[in-house]
């Protein structure tokens, strides 16, 4: 499960950070680092765009193209990898609408159901990375589309099970491209980029009680002295 992520960096830095891939569009994507990203919130993911790549805004939480109403949104941010293909949410656009979700941590709460306590997972080096995602596009009217994306999620490495039992799947630069690729139609081609080894270059850090409140998005939400000065 992944309920709340961040990416920090700024636009530069993040255009940087997705060269790799050529991203040569980034318009209507209004960036500004985030602390607290939360589910229905627009972010800029990244998909193919003809030959190209284009960073895109959409609203984390997949409506499907058919859906009558939002009302899932909130209940569709994450998607199990070892499903996705054949669930009936997921299967249509896990074939040809795949996109990339840019972050550099997640959020994920661990003890008792009164006293839960927020970790942020991230690299050790603390460097973006990419969410294997994919997206649809519901029309709430028949002018207005609106771009709406999903994580994957797989089992948690053995480092990171002890805080929750999932994790999002993070895409590795070799694996990226054949992600995006549209014409890549072949289920079990497509299953195995999502088949990875265990990725020990993630670490959780405990971190304030604030990021509860979607409200709260600022840099002392990651400040482990602020927490403890605040006493939470």
């Amino acid at each position: 499960m992944c309920g709340r992520f961040t990416l920090t960096v700024d636009s530069l830095e993040f255009i940087e950070a997705v060269q790799r891939l050529n991203v040569q569009l980034f318009g209507g994507c209004d960036f500004q680092p985030r602390f607290n990203i939360a589910p229905t919130q627009l972010h800029p993911v990244i998909l193919a765009d003809g030959e190209a790549f284009a960073a895109q805004p959409a609203r984390w939480g997949l409506v499907n193209s058919w859906a009558k109403d939002a009302k899932r949104a909130a209940r569709q941010i994450n998607a199990r990898s070892e499903s996705v293909a054949e669930s009936r949410a997921y299967a249509r656009p896990f074939q040809r609408q795949r996109c990339l979700v840019p972050a550099d941590g997640w959020y994920e709460w661990s003890g008792p159901r009164d006293q839960r306590q927020p970790h942020w997972i991230h690299r050790a080096d603390r460097e973006p990375f990419l969410f294997a995602g994919i997206y649809d596009i519901w029309h709430p009217e028949p002018d207005r589309p609106a771009m709406t994306f999903t994580i994957l999620t797989k089992e948690a490495t053995e480092a990171l099970a002890s805080i929750h039992s999932r994790m999002p799947v993070v895409l590795p630069p070799d694996r990226q491209e054949a992600w995006l690729d549209p014409g890549n139609l072949e289920k079990e081609s497509v299953l195995t980029l999502l088949d990875l080894p265990p990725d020990d270059a993630f670490v959780g850090d405990a971190v304030s009680t604030r990021v509860n409140s979607v409200k709260n998005d600022d840099p002392t939400l990651l400040d482990q002295e602020s927490q403890q000065a605040l006493g939470l």
